[in-house]
């Protein structure tokens, strides 16, 4: 006979939820799931039933809330606020990149470490070396941005030691030349004892401010002379209020925070006003400037040829990832509209290359694309960055409209190209106009088809006024450039 099963309750029935369904199953009775979508309520999902968020209230079990970051903190501050303990509420991480699904209580006191060799968590295997500057850097995912970072910075300035601490092992293959370790935890029990077993660094340099960090953020404060936060659009213009106030703790601590434009730093003061005092404008160099010469232009009729792309065709990208943010769908709906005559002129590109796991969305994508009329082109496998350069120098037209962004690399390195931006008004892009750089807005997506066919019936005198962008975009974002500020954002 089996030990019997502790009966939890489920909150939270999304994408999270049902991916995490199996692993839930073989670990515990499921009573029930409870969820916001009224839609849902009186279902099943896969034989266990769904009600309202009420009903988890007179249920007294542990409450496992499925779902992401920026929903949990809301979903626990309702539970908290209707009386139900912080100790019976814990997180269903579910699997991203190299780390594992797990259950995590709310509170990090409850939270049980694991006793780990730090070596044997670092994918170089290197010993740490004392009487050196040494910075790390924390992203709970993989990011280029933490490639372009530790590379470009580690060759300007060599008396650097660098480290990375992700979930991701992939960081390997591009960063083994460049940074001293590469940390990588499998769970948060893990991370715990990674944490724990570091020794002193100068400077722990954070992209972006993640949840995984605040509920770590006494440990990690311990660690280092200097916490620095950087900060992501996610962070402020797509987090909950609920997510706001959770990451404040961390903000507090924080020595230094950065953030790309004037208008983040704005808006993110009107959430923070205290940080005021330790605010920078620190951006992110572009290291695709470096490749786009006149090596790169002669690569791009190839680059057409191998992606079937006619000559006298335009070239018009379609965002620059995968996420949802980016209102694909929205935006081939309102291409839909051009005149036939335009779309037979254009070629839409859609760059889905990250993150992972969106092959469902990619084909929602795909089939809205089909019913359209405009030929296409999806590119989903991964571009290093001279192919990046080729295809963005193959462009002629790069459309933004994602719901929310800080500062797009792909926009100022599609602009330093001499290509045409259409960028949706919405976006905090006021400084880039500011400095001179010519691009055109839409106020809504439902604006696209007019604006798209203005530009493609009169492309030259289009293209001919963003000429100007280049030298802007290489005073503003070389690395020789950025990589000064970065250095003194971890010394001043």
């Amino acid at each position: 006979m089996t030990d019997k099963k502790e009966q939890v309750a489920l909150y939270g029935l999304g994408d999270v939820g049902r991916s995490m369904a199996s692993y839930l199953r073989e670990r515990y009775e499921i009573a029930f799931w409870v969820d916001a979508d009224e839609r849902l309520w009186g279902t099943e999902f896969e034989g266990i039933p769904v009600f309202s968020p009420k009903s988890i209230l007179e249920f007294t079990g542990r409450i496992i809330v499925t779902t992401t970051d920026t929903f949990f903190e809301e979903i626990s501050e309702y539970l908290i606020c209707s009386g139900i303990k912080k100790s019976r509420i814990f997180r269903g991480q579910y699997r991203i990149f190299d780390q594992q699904e797990e259950i995590i209580p709310y509170e990090f006191d409850m939270l049980e470490t694991e006793q780990v060799d730090v070596k044997d968590c670092d994918l170089l295997k290197r010993d740490e070396m004392n009487n050196v500057q040494k910075v790390m850097v924390f992203c709970g995912f993989y990011s280029c941005y933490v490639n372009q970072l530790v590379r470009n910075c580690k060759k300007r300035f060599p008396d650097i030691h660098f480290s990375i601490l992700s979930n991701s092992e992939a960081y390997f293959t591009e960063m083994k030349d460049y940074a001293d370790h590469i940390y990588v935890y499998h769970s948060y029990a893990e991370l715990y004892g990674i944490l724990n077993e570091l020794p002193q660094y100068d400077v722990f340099q954070m992209l972006w401010i993640e949840n995984i960090w605040v509920y770590f953020r006494k440990l990690i404060r311990e660690k280092c002379t200097r916490m620095n936060l950087c900060i992501g659009g996610s962070d402020l213009y797509r987090a909950r209020e609920a997510e706001l106030v959770y990451k404040k703790a961390l903000i507090d601590m924080a020595d230094k925070v950065s953030a790309e434009t004037d208008e983040t730093i704005a808006a993110f003061l009107k959430v923070y006003p205290s940080v005021e005092s330790k605010i920078r404008w620190v951006n992110f160099g572009i290291e695709t400037l470096e490749y786009m010469n006149q090596d790169c232009f002669a690569k791009v009729q190839e680059k057409k040829k191998s992606m079937n792309i006619a000559d006298g065709r335009r070239v018009v990208l379609c965002g620059y990832n995968a996420g949802k943010a980016h209102q694909h769908l929205e935006m081939i709906r309102a291409l839909d509209r051009l005149d036939i005559s335009v779309k037979k002129e254009i070629v839409l590109v859609f760059l889905m290359t990250y993150p992972n796991n969106k092959e469902d969305y990619i084909a929602r994508v795909k089939q809205e694309l089909d019913k359209c009329g405009i030929d296409y082109q999806i590119v989903t496998e991964y571009m290093n960055t001279q192919e990046m350069a080729e295809i963005e120098m193959m462009s002629d037209v790069l459309i933004t409209v994602q719901k929310t962004d800080q500062l797009s690399s792909t926009m100022l390195e599609t602009m330093y190209a001499g290509k045409v931006i259409i960028a949706g008004s919405w976006l905090p892009y006021g400084n880039l106009r500011e400095k001179g750089l010519c691009f055109w807005s839409v106020d809504a997506i439902d604006h696209l088809a007019e604006t798209v066919s203005e530009i493609i019936v009169n492309y030259p005198a289009y293209s001919e006024r963003c000429l100007v962008n280049r030298n802007i975009i290489y005073t503003l974002s070389s690395w020789n450039e950025a990589a000064d500020r970065w250095r003194r954002l971890w010394e001043d």
